[in-house]
């Protein structure tokens, strides 16, 4: 979404007429966030999409995928629209550990929101309200998660099975590794990297450790 977005964003800005610092102006944002947005230094955040739709009245399709829908007819546009429907699940600017362990959730609100597609979250049985996305940091979980990826955690999904990976908070540390629920009631925390020996987390003997949600969905960071 983010190439066309930006794309129709710049066209927007010189239909308008207007400087990258008025348009900025007129939608109620930083100049800062609206030149990270055009540069792909940031994703879309929900809320700006919202603030460009409403000042300039322009049609949300055309935004997003530069297609108008009122070219359509009803049909076709109800399809369309059904087909191209983001829901939009906040990221937090923290650090889950694929290591040894790294600070917990400090942010209360989300740094900005990415978007995915409402048919691909019904497809795989995810609801936007229970999820949230997180960076992992370290090397312990490669190759499947690599330093700087970033974690689809679903929050609903916190009784942990066996074999699948957690974001697992302790206190005041985050990891992110495979469980293997033990016969004494502890959870074995497995790195699929080899050189991390597994850890095992005794549940009644930490009462503050707690399963943040299952790991669905990994999108890496080629940089």
């Amino acid at each position: 979404m983010s190439l066309i977005f930006t794309g129709n964003i710049r066209k927007l800005i010189s239909e308008k007429d207007l400087t990258i610092a008025e348009f900025a102006e007129a939608i109620n944002e930083k100049l800062s966030r609206v030149n990270d947005v055009l540069s792909g230094k940031q994703r879309p955040p929900f809320d700006m999409v919202e603030k460009i739709l409403t000042t300039f009245d322009i049609d949300a399709n055309w935004l997003i995928t530069g297609k108008n829908s009122s070219s359509k007819n009803p049909d076709e546009q109800k399809n369309y629209s059904e087909e191209h429907e983001y829901d939009y699940v906040p990221m937090f600017d923290v650090e889950v550990s694929a290591g040894n362990g790294a600070a917990a959730y400090g942010a209360t609100e989300p740094a900005m929101h990415l978007a995915f597609r409402k048919d691909w979250l019904k497809s795989r049985g995810l609801f936007a309200k229970d999820l949230n996305c997180v960076v992992a940091r370290g090397d312990s979980m490669e190759p499947t998660i690599n330093s700087k990826d970033t974690l689809l955690v679903d929050t609903s999904k916190n009784n942990p099975r066996d074999g699948h990976i957690y974001v697992i908070r302790s206190g005041d540390v985050l990891w992110v590794k495979r469980v293997q629920r033990q016969i004494d009631g502890s959870l074995l925390l497995i790195s699929d990297n080899s050189t991390y020996p597994p850890m095992p987390l005794m549940l009644a003997d930490h009462p503050d450790i707690q399963v943040i949600g299952q790991v669905v969905q990994v999108s890496k960071d080629f940089n």
